[in-house]
């Protein structure tokens, strides 16, 4: 018994593991963060009903409180996961500190970063330091990477914890100074030990976080669909036509995001830099998209307002398509900026982007000039389905002659 309790030494990954899937626990550790995005997700909703903008930027600081968890657990696992009993128990404390981190996101819209959120963070750092320390102590050429990441996880911990006790004046200055500390730790502690991650594995970690912030417009259609069938006096033609219309948005979101080859990008023109554009570019994507699912429940609630149907809050058109396409927009731009930088070789983005922003430009327009919303969801969606066709047509040009 005691023998099979021994820690084997840890080592770090070949960057070249062919075949190398997200894990079961990766799997199972997501499904908190579906939790987490859905209350930041409802509650931005909330804020916009209200038409508070300042829902904004409470929803980007929400945000980057759960993403920022995740995203140190996903490029620790992707450079040294050893899959063994120790590390799965430590994966354990992580996921209960992201469920406090979870449970805070729930009321952040009204009470702000609370106790439980900074417990939370320091459960999931402690369980991160001890995965560090088997790094610093086994793994040959990594000490550098890993006593950095130590020390800074460390020190931000005592950062957040001394917030807590400043007066309520000095915390909103701290807070956007702590964020900012936050974002450049992991890039101080990589400098000189960062070609650690597998390609194929991060690019699949990642998607596997777009379709769970997908799952906020897939809710958000879903909510549609149930209101106008238990309230609405034009159940039929609102399903039909608003619901198809809201499924072919993700549809296509989902599409044009999957059509870019990251894999392939990380894999062969890998650089020093793509840790910043590819990790911390992706928080405008899934952001963009988490709010755009939210957004959905605005444009059902100005259908029903517009049918003279029963609501709490009547929102109008112009207001939920702006809303709507505001998302949209910064999707479509951090999408576009993303290939452009990572992949030298592809061309076609600044065009594709702009045919797509007239689009959008168009379709917002003909809704405030009376277009119902429905109609103009569809035309905007010639904006996504055009960059597929630029990138498809791009990737036959440079992904083949340059890649095979």
């Amino acid at each position: 018994m005691i023998g099979r309790l021994k820690i084997k030494p840890i080592q770090a990954r070949d960057i070249s593991e062919s075949n190398r899937p997200s894990t079961t626990l990766e799997l199972l550790f997501d499904l908190v963060y579906v939790i987490a995005v859905a209350a930041a997700a409802n509650g931005f909703y909330n804020r916009l009903s209200e038409h508070d903008f300042s829902g904004f930027l409470t929803f980007t600081v929400a945000f980057f409180i759960l993403w920022n968890a995740w995203t140190s657990f996903t490029w620790f696992a992707s450079g040294y996961d050893p899959d063994d009993w120790f590390y799965r128990i430590s994966v354990m404390f992580q996921m209960f500190g992201s469920l406090m981190i979870a449970a805070n996101i729930h009321q952040f819209y009204e009470q702000g970063l609370t106790w439980i959120g900074v417990t939370g963070y320091a459960i999931m750092r402690l369980a991160s330091c001890s995965q560090w320390w088997r790094v610093y102590r086994q793994v040959p050429g990594h000490k550098k990477v890993a006593g950095r990441s130590m020390v800074g996880l460390l020190t931000l911990q005592a950062l957040w914890i001394i917030w807590l006790f400043l007066r309520s004046a000095l915390q909103t200055p701290a807070l956007f100074l702590f964020i900012a500390a936050e974002l450049l730790m992991p890039v101080w502690a990589r400098s000189e030990q960062f070609d650690n991650w597998h390609p194929g594995h991060i690019a699949e970690r990642y998607g596997l976080l777009t379709i769970i912030v997908l799952g906020e417009g897939v809710v958000g259609v879903s909510n549609s669909i149930q209101y106008f069938l238990v309230n609405s006096t034009s159940a039929a033609s609102s399903i039909l036509l608003l619901g198809s219309s809201l499924v072919a948005l993700v549809f296509s979101l989902w599409w044009l995001y999957f059509i870019v080859p990251f894999d392939t990008i990380l894999n062969k023109e890998r650089r020093r830099h793509d840790l910043f554009l590819f990790g911390y570019g992706h928080f405008f994507i899934f952001a963009a998209l988490a709010g755009l699912g939210s957004m959905l429940n605005l444009v059902t609630e100005s259908v029903a307002g517009e049918n003279g149907d029963s609501v709490q809050k009547v929102i109008s058109e112009p207001y939920a398509m702006g809303m709507l396409m505001s998302m949209l927009v910064v999707f479509l731009l951090t999408l576009t900026i993303l290939r452009e930088l990572m992949c030298r070789r592809s061309s076609h983005n600044v065009i594709a982007m702009l045919l797509a922003l007239t689009i959008i430009g168009l379709s917002y327009t003909a809704v405030t000039q009376g277009l119902p919303i429905t109609y103009g969801i569809w035309l905007s969606i010639l904006a996504p389905v055009l960059m597929i066709w630029y990138f498809g047509q791009d990737n036959k040009h440079w992904l083949v002659k340059e890649y095979v």
